[in-house]
């Protein structure tokens, strides 16, 4: 099942001055332009008005708005594009009467909120490269992808039925030579085998940064001790590094929360870790929706360390740098889990800081 990406409500960005290219917010425009989406912006393009984009910007801080400015923002609605108006607060009840339009008012911290993290699986896709896929090794808990230069690993979620039969469903040998782009295009599925797959193939095709440091991401030093910590996953070892977390779980044990109980607990929390399989599940998502304004961590052996996810929220990242790749491809293809390859690489954790 492919989802659409889910519509946004237009966005009026309130402006104190006259200033278009006020750094706060052009800079979040620069980003996705950089990123792979198509920004339109009014005035100061000479692209085809009736191709609104990705998001079309509406600068109404200067005089020089295109004639066909109705036109282009109905266009953009019947594609079900973005649009994000610059301008004065006294402008907002005139052209919200003129376009018919109920904008809704945004500081340029909200951007990246009113964006919607159901959008960082689409620019991991278009910020993937077309490097041919070597291998895949699909094990009872673990997916593999590999280039000649590098590997990417993704948890298996089984949504249905058993791993076998999840496995049976892709044939791996048909996807030598395919670009990693476009396994990654598995991504716009909701979950199941080829979303494993892709969440491999993404992280395959990230280099490694030089900016990563030791660690498992489990412990922290900013944690509140007024505010309560929430780990989404039961971790090893949580009682020792983190006794005093909620713990949510799909399949709840004993010392556990059900996963349901996030809208409850996630709100307002002092720090938030969440595993890597939400990811690769589908679930990021919406608990980062939840998690507003909470510091999060993406902690797993999956997890994609690269920059790209800080700016949806995401402000470290603890994932796992393979040292050893046929040693970690042998114990994922016999049906062992981290325990089985933990030895053959290290942990380290990406941050936004």
């Amino acid at each position: 099942m492919i989802l659409p990406l889910p519509r946004l409500q237009p966005g009026w960005l309130i402006s104190e001055t006259n200033d278009p290219e006020d750094a706060s917010f052009d800079a979040f425009l620069a980003r996705l332009s950089n990123n792979r989406w198509n920004v339109l912006r009014l005035p100061g393009t000479s692209r085809d008005l009736a191709d609104a984009g990705d998001l079309l910007f509406v600068d109404l801080t200067t005089e020089k708005i295109p004639a066909a400015l109705d036109e282009t923002i109905g266009n953009a609605l019947k594609q079900s594009v973005p649009i994000l108006f610059h301008g004065p607060a006294e402008l907002i009840t005139k052209m919200s009467k003129q376009l018919f339009l109920r904008p809704m008012l945004l500081t340029p911290g909200d951007l990246p909120h009113w964006w919607g993290p159901e959008r960082m699986d689409e620019e991991l896709i278009r910020t993937t490269p077309p490097l041919p896929i070597t291998s895949v090794t699909l094990g009872r808990n673990w997916a593999i992808v590999e280039t000649s230069e590098s590997i990417g690993l993704a948890a298996m979620t089984h949504p249905m039925g058993t791993p076998a039969d999840q496995a049976e469903s892709v044939d791996p040998m048909s996807m030598i030579g395919m670009p990693l782009n476009k396994a990654a295009a598995g991504l716009r599925e909701l979950v199941g085998m080829r979303r494993t797959i892709a969440c491999a193939a993404v992280n395959a095709a990230i280099p490694p940064s030089p900016d990563a440091v030791p660690g498992d991401g489990l412990l922290s030093d900013e944690a509140d001790p007024d505010r309560t910590t929430v780990i989404v996953g039961r971790f090893p070892a949580l009682q020792t590094k983190r006794p005093d977390a909620i713990v949510l779980e799909m399949s709840p044990g004993p010392e556990d929360m059900p996963a349901g109980a996030a809208p409850h607990v996630l709100p307002g929390a002092g720090e938030l870790l969440i595993t890597a399989s939400a990811w690769c599940n589908g679930t990021l998502p919406g608990l980062l929706r939840l998690a507003r304004e909470v510091p999060v961590t993406l902690v797993g052996p999956g997890t994609p360390l690269t920059p790209t996810l800080h700016a949806y929220g995401i402000k470290k990242l603890a994932g796992f740098r393979i040292i050893d790749r046929d040693a970690v491809r042998s114990a994922i293809a016999s049906g062992g889990g981290v325990k089985a390859f933990k030895e053959f690489g290290e942990q380290i954790v990406l941050s936004a800081d």
